[in-house]
């Protein structure tokens, strides 16, 4: 049983791992020295990065950078901080389902006379 729930645990971690990167954009408050950026995207750990050229006016800033796909774009990846996001995802799950749980699946108390 427990094996199930760490499997289950383990797909959805995975999932949310693989699509932080389309959560969590960058963001650029001012317009930097070189507009040609290398960008890193995911989270909570950034592990997915692209090449961006940010606009050259300075009217389009504050700016946000959204992560497009990589079917569209070129992307690298950092095997490191993806494991490191997986884990940090499990854990997270894992800690959430087991509190969740025990208050469902607690004993009752029999308080002694």
């Amino acid at each position: 049983m427990l094996k199930t729930r760490m499997i289950i645990i383990g797909v959805l971690s995975l999932c949310i791992t693989l699509l932080s990167p389309f959560i969590f954009n960058s963001y650029f408050e001012q317009q930097p020295e070189d507009l040609s950026q290398h960008l890193t995207f995911g989270g909570p750990i950034p592990f997915a990065e692209q090449k961006v050229i940010l606009p050259s006016e300075e009217d389009q800033y504050p700016l946000e950078v959204k992560f497009e796909s990589p079917f569209e774009k070129e992307t690298k990846y950092k095997i490191t901080p993806l494991l490191l996001s997986f884990v940090c995802f499990f854990l997270f799950l894992f800690a959430l389902y087991s509190i969740v749980a025990r208050f469902f699946k607690a004993k009752p108390v029999i308080e002694p006379k």
